[in-house]
């Protein structure tokens, strides 16, 4: 249920609690100045010489109470300014023209004995009695009529700071806190239901709309979502905007398990329906986590929120536009995932990374043209580990440029001792992800880790694999890869073939060097169709005067077939596995000082 309570027009005030607590006090304060001034009148009065302070006094009474009056009168301007219109209409409808003259002869009747006082006359004592009278009855029940506004301004002024603080202003939804109070209260109580299902719905492609089109197209899609979500709501169900583009669903009732993964189909289809801002078609989608229990499970309302936002990260690392439900083992897996995270940043501390340098070579002469650098962890308790192990962790954990940064710093300070050492090395690669290519100031981060060492940025390249280059929407990584070959960087285009746009790539970047994914290396010598395919990508790549490099080469029949093919370097295990940067001088001795043959094609004798 969306919203209940108040009218729509008392919802939307701005009156702050001290705003609202001052007002009633100043109904108060008239309160109580009218009963000082009647005590203090007759009290000057049963004088037989009236006191020349007591008329004072009066008469500073007097004058505070028109201050008041006028204050309360005017309150649009001193008590609610900014406020609420409606609250505003409701103080103005307590000063009637009746209350105005009341007032108007309270204080010429009080003027005029509080002027016989100063005097130092007695006041005649039926024109006091009158005037005390008229106070204890007709101010007072004017008073009283003022004071009940203020009371009432003031309880509705409160319940609209309150449903306002628990309030998505944007959307209208309620917000983290109003979820978490309802799930509170409800825990507190009794569920409404025995059974409870909770989905937590993250936006897809909402920050690309936010960057490419501004908050407000940003803003558009969050009501548009909100709608959609909306219409899927029942009278017992709740809905709340949590923050950002996450949005949290709790249904109570024995929904089954098919009727839920149904209704996050429907929601899903309906939030990435197009949408129009400014005359321009827009698109959003949705990702969505389940959790469903009863209320004999034991497991307070919180935990599911829990729940479903670890099958929502599942679904999301599942491709997004897709649901997942919560299932136990997720959590042992986030938990582990998490560990990982901190011991990832515990090794960037402790310095446990560092770049393997896998060499690069002509496919026929076996001479050297570069090396790849690969992050290796030396774990303290599982030894060497590969990015496989550790790659996705650092991702989710914001710590891929931080380990970045270490690699490519140490990639660069190996280069410039082998060139100081005399070693002929053409080119050192090194990878480049998707996130960290939409960095604004990517460039200038790369250029002056080079000159700190002093390298050419000619001898350095920069893998970048085909499915990143596909993000054609980030203006800032097309721009970033422009960059990188304008800055006299080398851009190579990895794992070609299976990113879906290798042509429209090649197209649109400058690329220096193609290299050809293992998927199409992998024997190779067996296949003749796949020889076919490989040979299409060797021979797009020379009629654009792109060298082409094919990866994971294993075998002596693989590293023949595509020289056959006229690949013209190669790469794996079959040239040499990874290996240290102190390793790389001796590796190059062994293998680099006379020239290497192709190899020869094994045969039954030899095994």
């Amino acid at each position: 249920m969306l919203h209940d309570g108040l009218p729509e027009a008392l919802t939307s005030g701005d009156s702050t609690e001290s705003q609202l607590t001052l007002l009633v006090l100043e109904t108060q304060s008239l309160h109580l100045l009218s009963h000082k001034f009647v005590m203090l009148s007759v009290a000057a009065s049963a004088l037989p010489r009236s006191e020349l302070t007591d008329a004072r006094a009066i008469r500073q009474i007097i004058r505070d109470m028109s201050a008041v009056w006028s204050k309360l009168r005017n309150s649009e301007t001193y008590l609610l300014n900014g406020s609420d219109p409606a609250l505003v209409k409701i103080m103005g409808g307590a000063f009637s023209r009746e209350a105005e003259r009341v007032f108007e002869c309270f204080e010429g009747m009080a003027q005029n004995v509080c002027t016989q006082l100063l005097r130092q006359r007695t006041p005649d004592p039926a024109e006091l009695g009158e005037l005390l009278r008229f106070v204890s009855q007709d101010l007072s029940h004017t008073i009283d009529t003022v004071a009940l506004a203020a009371r009432l301004v003031a309880e509705i002024g409160t319940k609209n700071a309150e449903r306002r603080a628990l309030t998505d202003e944007l959307t209208g939804l309620p917000n983290r806190r109003a979820l978490h109070e309802l799930l509170s209260k409800i825990d507190d109580s009794q569920w409404p239901h025995d059974h409870v299902a909770v989905m937590h719905i993250d936006l897809d492609k909402f920050k690309q709309i936010n960057d490419t089109l501004g908050h407000a197209a940003g803003d558009a899609a969050l009501q548009h979502a909100t709608k959609a979500m909306a219409a899927h709501i029942r009278q017992e169900d709740f809905i709340a905007r949590i923050g950002g583009d996450e949005f949290v669903l709790v249904f109570f009732g024995n929904l089954p398990e098919e009727t839920l993964a149904k209704r996050a189909e429907d929601l899903i289809a309906d939030v990435s329906a197009p949408f129009v801002y400014m005359g321009k078609e827009c698109n959003i989608g949705g990702s969505v986590g389940i959790a469903c229990g009863e209320q004999s499970d034991g497991i307070p309302l919180e935990r599911y929120m829990t729940n479903a936002d670890l099958a929502l990260y599942t679904a999301k690392n599942a491709g997004r536009g897709t649901y997942r439900f919560f299932t136990p083992n997720l959590r042992t897996q986030h938990e582990e995932i998490e560990d990982l995270k901190a011991q990832i940043r515990k090794g960037l501390e402790s310095q446990q990374f560092e770049p393997y340098f896998q060499p690069q070579v002509e496919g026929r002469s076996g001479k050297i043209v570069g090396f790849e650098a690969l992050a290796r962890w030396h774990h303290p308790t599982r030894g060497l580990l590969t990015p496989y192990h550790f790659l996705g962790a650092a991702a989710e954990g914001e710590l891929l440029e931080q380990l970045d940064s270490h690699l490519i710093e140490q990639a660069f300070a190996n280069m410039r001792r082998w060139l100081d050492d005399g070693l002929d090395i053409p080119q050192i690669s090194v990878n480049l992800s998707a996130s960290r290519l939409r960095e604004v100031d990517l460039v200038d981060v790369l250029l002056s880790a080079a000159d700190r060492t002093d390298l050419d940025p000619a001898l350095i390249g920069f893998e970048i694999l085909e499915s990143a280059m596909i993000d054609a929407n980030s203006e800032q990584m097309i721009e970033n890869i422009k960059n990188l070959s304008r800055a006299g960087f080398r851009v190579e285009l990895d794992d070609f073939g299976t990113g879906h746009a290798s042509i429209s790539n090649l197209r649109n970047f400058k690329v220096d060097r193609i290299k050809i994914d293992r998927s199409f290396v992998k024997d190779v010598h067996l296949y003749s169709e796949l020889a076919k395919i490989t040979s299409a990508m060797i021979g797009l790549a020379h009629s654009l005067r792109v060298d082409a490099l094919a990866e994971g080469v294993e075998t002596a029949e693989e590293r023949l077939v595509l020289n056959a093919l006229g690949c013209d370097h190669i790469q794996g295990f079959g040239v040499a596995r990874p290996m240290s940067g102190s390793d790389v001088p001796a590796w190059i001795d062994k293998t680099q000082n006379h020239k290497m043959l192709p190899p020869r094609r094994k045969r039954k004798s030899d095994t």
